[in-house]
């Protein structure tokens, strides 16, 4: 360590003998955390960051203070510093934060040491020995320190992004799969709202496309979109080498997305969207719907940069590619109250669906139905109410909804 200069050492003794005291101790300790927390506010405001924090600066000066004045020593890092810089990887902080930490730690600590000795030491130069010898120590330890923490944040980030990510995945299959879970736990570990509105989308990225550029393109993809939609980042998960699912979400339905979004999206990349759908079934709804639409875009050659459900929903129905809840969620949206299962809303469905069959020939129904064209008019009216819509608005869609119904019925 250099020329040791006797008095500065044997004060550096008597330094670190009136720290062991317990009111010392936590005065240095509050000290430094306090500038640690002017610094970083937001371990302030936890409160198992800032018990963290006092156990690991409490530990730090033990340790340092039993070889403060030793010639050589080796670092031996504190169980509760690592505690604290795997607890700042597991908040998802910035390896910046934990470096703050210790560069604001040792700034303090110098001033500590500066202040005190002007008080107690008058001979400039032992006050000069003193600080040279302390300053070569406590670079040293914290430099030792911050190399093994580096290490253990590190490391216990990337052990908890591929766990996080394990489990956030798991947690999506469970949602699409249908299982039963817990809403609130489920939205905690995808750190996404599930109990608001979702529109999902799928991307995916050209097969000749540099593998390189793939994901940085679908990345940002997935955020330009998912941005346009919601005021939040959406939630994205791989589905494969080139291809992401992603749900944006909104307390409502959110407004038709623009075309400059889509015109700002790399040419390489496609797009296919479900629609809007509330809670844990639409999350899972939505999805399936833009699976559905990815699978008309691949069929064709080439593949359209944007394939909207909405525009492929009667084909993707009649060609199998949505099932029974694609079917239901259709039913529900065109009938809305027309789905009543009570013998007055079967016989409007009923006559609904041959009015419509028959071009809205009220004569032709009222002689199926063995009714006068009257009573006919009046049952369409009766459902036009239910409905909330003229039975001509979206026609196409409300046949197939009662044709459906009376299927399956």
């Amino acid at each position: 360590m250099g020329t040791e200069s006797p008095k500065a050492i044997r004060w550096l003794e008597q330094f670190a003998r009136a720290s062991e005291d317990r009111a010392v101790l936590d005065q240095l300790v509050e000290l430094v955390d306090g500038r640690i927390f002017e610094s970083l506010p937001p371990l302030a405001a936890d409160p198992t960051l800032r018990t963290e924090l006092h156990a690991s600066t409490r530990a730090h000066w033990r340790g340092f203070l039993a070889i403060v004045a030793r010639d050589t020593f080796e670092v031996q890092l504190a169980p509760e510093a690592v505690d604290l810089a795997r607890t700042l990887a597991r908040r998802g902080f910035d390896l910046t934060v934990l470096l703050t930490v210790y560069r604001v730690a040792q700034r303090a600590v110098w001033d500590y040491l500066t202040a005190t000795l002007d008080t107690q030491v008058p001979d400039a130069d032992v006050r000069s020995a003193v600080l040279m010898q302390f300053w070569t120590r406590v670079s040293h330890w914290l430099d030792s320190s911050i190399e093994a923490l580096i290490l253990a944040f590190t490391t216990e980030r990337e052990q908890w992004q591929r766990g996080s990510l394990a489990r956030r995945v798991e947690t999506v299959h469970a949602i699409l799969s249908g299982r039963s879970l817990d809403t609130d736990m489920a939205s905690i570990s995808l750190s996404y709202p599930l109990n608001q509105m979702h529109t999902a989308f799928v991307l995916w990225g050209d097969a000749d496309a540099p593998d390189a550029e793939v994901q940085r393109h679908l990345d940002a993809a997935a955020n330009t979109v998912g941005t346009a939609i919601s005021d939040r980042s959406p939630l994205a998960v791989g589905s494969g080498t080139r291809a992401l699912w992603c749900w944006a979400a909104t307390t409502g339905h959110p407004p038709q997305l623009p075309e400059d979004v889509f015109s700002a999206l790399p040419s390489t990349v496609h797009i296919a969207l479900g629609t809007c759908g509330s809670g844990v079934r639409g999350f899972r709804e939505s999805h399936h719907e833009a699976l559905a639409a990815q699978t008309v875009a691949l069929r064709r050659i080439p593949s359209p940069a944007i394939m909207r459900y909405g525009d492929v929903e009667l084909a993707c129905l009649a060609a199998g590619l949505r099932d029974e809840e694609g079917m239901n969620k259709l039913v529900r949206r065109e009938l809305g109250a027309l789905t009543a299962d009570d013998e007055g809303t079967r016989r409007l469905r009923e006559t609904l669906r041959l009015y419509l069959s028959h071009a809205g020939n009220a004569h032709i129904t009222g002689e199926l139905l063995n009714i006068h064209p009257n009573t006919v008019r009046y049952r369409i009216r009766h459902a036009e109410e239910l409905l909330g819509r003229p039975v001509e608005h979206r026609r196409m869609y409300l046949e197939v909804a009662l044709h459906i119904v009376s299927a399956f019925a």
